[in-house]
């Protein structure tokens, strides 16, 4: 899986031209693809990719993600973390304007001729994503497109597993072109919706995925915590900030993540090697570290025979996933298997 839109080089090493496939002998060697993972916001958005925001209505979602767009148009770190500067439209299909005005003011994100907001005080509602004015926009300028939420576009039953994966379809399409999609949506009430409620094509359409919760201060938004769900790319962080009025959020410690709560450390390490081959033990522990995966478990992990080691400087051993494994690409929450085709909510 490429977070950047794949390129086919030449021998010398320069793109080459894009031409249609009239033969299956024509398609291009996957050797000769150029791929790598960039990303939008350090360790929670990779570019050119889907992701997926869900929370309990009232939680937090819309500010939080309104926070991430201030911050990628205006090209500024968020939760201390880098951020690549780029385009953003932001559809609402929820909100007034006056909330949205609101919530700008309150999150201190000043005007910016790269941050656009289509919403429902516009002359014409805000498309869906398969207007060919979106397309036009990501193909041009590899933006940020958030849709806000999920329920005001889709026009299909979220618990319909065709409608749902003929709609989300549309956002990988754009990501095909450059865009870096995010998807807002609702939690359910039952045990199998606490993540996302609906149809499990949704999670399963989706780089990376994140469930919101808040904590509020006299009636006020005061902290959320943004916990990964599925993680296609890389090892999903968990994210913990603090709302500071004019200001936004600021990063505070997030709680720690032990195997006990749903954390699977073999997959959690595979991860890690997976996305960082070559790393070293120190290195391959403090990663697992926020996973709440001790040093003795990493070590175990490490010693299981599904990694090659090579030597590094001094005594120094360096991981790779075995030659010939094919690796996996895993939700590194446990407990998905046995779910229905279909979520309840």
């Amino acid at each position: 899986m490429s977070a950047a839109p794949v390129r086919v080089l030449t021998s010398a090493g320069q793109p080459a031209e894009a031409r249609r496939i009239t033969e299956i002998t024509s398609l291009p060697p996957v050797w000769a693809l150029e791929d790598s993972i960039e990303w939008l916001v350090s360790g929670m958005l990779p570019r050119a990719s889907v992701n997926l925001i869900s929370a309990e209505s009232g939680t937090g979602k819309t500010w939080l993600t309104q926070a991430i767009s201030g911050a990628v148009a205006h090209g500024r770190d968020f939760l201390g973390r880098a951020v690549q500067q780029a385009p953003v439209l932001y559809l609402d299909g929820e909100n007034p304007l006056y909330v949205v005005k609101r919530n700008l003011k309150d999150l201190g994100i000043e005007a910016h001729d790269q941050f656009r907001i289509w919403g429902g005080w516009n002359d014409e509602e805000p498309p869906r994503p398969d207007d060919a004015r979106i397309t036009s926009f990501a193909e041009a300028t590899k933006p940020l497109l958030v849709w806000d939420s999920l329920v005001e576009f889709a026009r299909c039953d979220e618990q319909s597993s065709t409608g749902m994966r003929e709609f989300m379809k549309l956002f990988r399409r754009l990501a095909h072109v450059g865009a870096t999609v995010i998807v807002l949506h609702h939690t359910g009430k039952s045990k199998t919706s606490k993540d996302y409620r609906g149809s499990t094509d949704i999670k399963a359409s989706v780089d990376m995925a994140y469930v919101v919760t808040g904590h509020a201060r006299q009636g006020k938004l005061h902290r959320l915590e943004m916990t990964p769900f599925k993680s296609r790319i890389a090892p999903g962080e968990k994210f913990a900030m603090e709302f500071r009025e004019g200001q936004g959020f600021h990063a505070v410690e997030a709680p720690k993540q032990s195997f006990d709560a749903g954390f699977d450390p073999f997959e959690v390490v595979r991860n890690i090697v997976r996305t960082s081959p070559l790393s070293n033990g120190k290195q391959i522990k403090e990663t697992a570290r926020s996973f709440g995966i001790g040093k003795n478990t990493v070590d175990h992990v490490l010693g299981s025979g599904e990694y090659s080691i090579m030597p590094g400087k001094g005594n120094e051993k360096l991981y790779t996933l075995t030659a010939g494994r094919l690796p996996d690409f895993p939700d590194p929450r446990v407990g998905e298997v046995g779910k229905s085709e279909e979520g309840t909510g």
